[in-house]
């Protein structure tokens, strides 16, 4: 390689490694953003059938503990749907960090490649 051909050897190095990075950044919001969607739309399925038992079980002497009650079981709800969601985040945020990892050695191998000259 002659030493003109080095600054844009080098520029593609980097514009290859910025596309990896902008593709694995794209991948995990798409994966973040599935994994936020089920988890909303559990909360929303669980609260609309405790609303239904309640709406059928309410008597007037109840009537005085539901919001209470009401709040404790969507805050646990809330809670175990939230633990649930953490494994699948942390997946993904690892899948995320080692693309990471082998885009920069990759980037950094070809960079050394292109920027040693031809023996």
């Amino acid at each position: 390689m002659n030493i003109e051909m080095l600054p844009l050897s080098l520029y593609r190095a980097n514009s290859e490694l910025m596309l990896r990075i902008l593709n694995l950044s794209q991948d995990y919001r798409h994966r973040g953003l599935e994994i936020a969607c089920r988890y909303h739309e559990d909360i929303i399925v669980k609260t609309r059938a405790e609303l239904s038992r309640l709406s059928q079980q309410t008597a007037p002497e109840m009537s005085f503990s539901l919001p209470a009650e009401i709040f404790m079981q969507l805050t646990g709800a809330s809670m175990s749907g939230a633990l649930a969601t953490g494994t699948p985040l942390i997946a993904a945020q690892t899948t995320l960090i080692q693309g990471l990892q082998e885009a920069v050695q990759d980037w950094q191998t070809a960079v050394g490649q292109r920027a040693l000259p031809d023996s």
